[in-house]
C-alpha cells in the first residue's frame, strides 16, 4: 500500500482549524472590568455581587421500563425558576444601602405612585417597587480585558447580560459593631425572571 506524504503546510492548515489552537482571551472579573447597572445606573459601592443562575423547576427523570436494562430516555423540564443576585454593599454615613437604588428608581419612574422622601424598611421598599408601572431591569456589563478599556474609560465596549423583571426580595440591615470594625457591609437580594444576552456597542 502506497503511503501519501503529508506536507508541513497541510499540517499547519489542519492545526489552524483545530478549536484547541484558536487564540483565547480570558475574562477579567474585577478591577473595573465588570459592572452592574440598576435601571441604567451603576450599582455603586458594591463590594461583591454573587449570581445564582435559574434552576430547573423539576429534577431530570430517567424513563426506564421494567423490562429494560438501561434507561430509554432522559426527560427534563422545559421551564426554569427565578435567578438571584446577592449584593454586598458598603454602607455610607447617614444612608441606608437601599437609598441609592430607590433614588434611581424614583428618578427614572416618576409617574408611579408610592414615592416616599425616604424608605425606612423593607416593607416600604416592597410597596414602592410593587407600584411601578414598568418592569425593572438589571444589567451586567463585561468589558474586554484590554489595558485602558475599563468601565470608566470612554469608548469601552463589551457584552451585556440583562436580568429582566427584577425585584428586591430581601434587605439585611443587621450589624455587629466591635472596637476594630472599620467598614460596614449590608446584604441585598435581587431576583429576576429571565436573562437576555447581547452585545454592547457603547
Amino acid at each position: 500500500m502506497a503511503t501519501v506524504p503529508i506536507s508541513h503546510q497541510s499540517l499547519q492548515q489542519s492545526a489552524s482549524k483545530n478549536l484547541d489552537n484558536l487564540p483565547r482571551v480570558f475574562r477579567v472579573g474585577g478591577s473595573g472590568f465588570t459592572v452592574f447597572h440598576w435601571m441604567g445606573h451603576v450599582i455603586g459601592f458594591a463590594q461583591t455581587i454573587s449570581h445564582q443562575s435559574p434552576q430547573p423547576v423539576a429534577a431530570p427523570v430517567a424513563i426506564q421500563p421494567l423490562d429494560q436494562r438501561y434507561p430509554m430516555q432522559i426527560i427534563v423540564p422545559a421551564a426554569i425558576g427565578a435567578g438571584t443576585l446577592q449584593v454586598q454593599l458598603f454602607e455610607l454615613y447617614q444612608s441606608k444601602v437601599w437609598d441609592q437604588i430607590m433614588k434611581v428608581t424614583d428618578t427614572v419612574q416618576t409617574g408611579s405612585g408610592g414615592i416616599l422622601s425616604q424608605y425606612n424598611d423593607l416593607s416600604e421598599v416592597f410597596l414602592r417597587l410593587s407600584a411601578l408601572q414598568k418592569p425593572i431591569n438589571c444589567t451586567k456589563i463585561v468589558f474586554p480585558p484590554n489595558v485602558g478599556l475599563r468601565a470608566e474609560d470612554p469608548g469601552a465596549k463589551g457584552y451585556a447580560e440583562t436580568y429582566m423583571n427584577c425585584m428586591i426580595t430581601d434587605l439585611r440591615d443587621d450589624e455587629n459593631i466591635e472596637i476594630g470594625t472599620m467598614e460596614v457591609i449590608k446584604n441585598m437580594t435581587i431576583q429576576y425572571t429571565r436573562m437576555v444576552r447581547s452585545a454592547r456597542t457603547s
